[in-house]
């Protein structure tokens, strides 16, 4: 019997929590298959991986955001919508996995902890109405799209495959803050918008270590 470590198991208590909720892929293909492997130094490679696993756990975590935003959206529509997302999103998680097994690499160790804590964090933001919860969801795409593209500056120059990767990503990150404003979307107060701040680089720096 095969043993499997503690992030092997991490990682599949993540597989099995989502198969519950259906979320699967949209199917879109891997933006970097084709591109050849780049010759990065060792140091480079663990740059690389090292953002990668951040920008993996936070594709866990807008799972668990989507998740609980359907949890409680209040009409049929606003859910449909959420697991829309999530669905695209699945693609992110898929393809941050893919990117850091190339390199060698393997996700955070705490993947469970960012989906639970996010799973409540979209209910919470959800109870209210649709339009705070589509406010958050704005905020937060808004942050995430931010991020991806301070990723995209600390890239090694010939790194094209993790490039094309996180600009498709940061592409999809502001079509869905776009589709929220659209819906709907209510501002949330600039304090909660810095407690999410103040959240995500602790999840950030967590990651980027283990």
């Amino acid at each position: 019997m095969r043993n499997f470590s503690k992030i092997d198991k991490s990682i599949m208590k993540v597989s099995k929590f989502l198969e519950t909720f259906n979320i699967k892929n949209s199917g879109r293909p891997y933006p970097a298959s084709k591109i050849s492997n780049e010759n990065l130094t060792q140091d480079e490679k663990k740059l690389v991986t090292n953002l990668m696993r951040v920008n993996h756990a936070g594709e866990v975590a807008a799972q668990g955001l989507y998740i609980g935003h359907a949890l409680a959206a209040k009409s049929v529509e606003q859910r449909e919508m959420m697991l829309e997302m999530a669905s695209e999103e699945k693609d992110h998680l898929i393809w941050c996995n893919e990117r850091i097994k190339e390199l060698g690499g393997k996700p955070s160790i705490f993947d469970p902890l960012w989906l639970a804590g996010s799973v409540g964090l979209g209910i919470l933001s959800s109870i209210t109405n649709d339009r705070n919860a589509l406010g958050f969801l704005e905020e937060t795409e808004i942050q995430v799209a931010d991020h991806l593209n301070s990723h995209l500056k600390r890239l090694p120059k010939n790194d094209v495959k993790t490039k094309i990767i996180l600009e498709k990503m940061k592409s999809d990150e502001e079509k869905h803050s776009d589709t929220a404003r659209q819906s709907g979307a209510r501002e949330i107060p600039e304090k909660v918008k810095k407690i999410m701040e103040q959240t995500a680089n602790i999840m950030k720096e967590v990651s980027f270590r283990i």
